[in-house]
């Protein structure tokens, strides 16, 4: 015969920040209410003056070669350009701000917050 008993602590009806999920609960963080633009058009180029990106949904690509940032890439970990300027395209993990100077952002795939200087 099944068990059929349920964690006791756990309240059978949820409040409603209990009930978001990832994306909600980044979009309602109180360090977005500072100026933000939310940028979820793929393929295109978005002129923007940023000092920090958030990717809001799984599998978040910046396509390098269409973004400019102060980012470089390190030419000793192999697989660089020589001049330090990046070439591989980054993924993003959902919710870790990332913190540069941002004035062109290009992605292939996924959503990203950018916060305004």
């Amino acid at each position: 015969m099944p068990n059929f008993a349920h964690n006791t602590d756990e309240p059978l009806v949820k409040k409603p920040g209990e009930t978001r999920n990832t994306t909600e609960q980044l979009l309602a963080a109180p360090y977005g209410m500072q100026g933000a633009t939310i940028i979820t058009t793929l393929g295109a180029e978005h002129a923007v003056q940023g000092y920090c990106i958030v990717a809001i949904l799984d599998d978040t690509v910046l396509d390098v070669s269409n973004c400019d940032t102060n980012w470089r890439e390190d030419i000793n970990a192999g697989g660089g350009n020589p001049s330090g300027e990046l070439v591989t395209d980054i993924t993003l993990p959902v919710g870790i701000p990332f913190y540069g100077d941002f004035t062109r952002i290009f992605l292939i795939s996924g959503r990203v917050i950018v916060y305004s200087k």
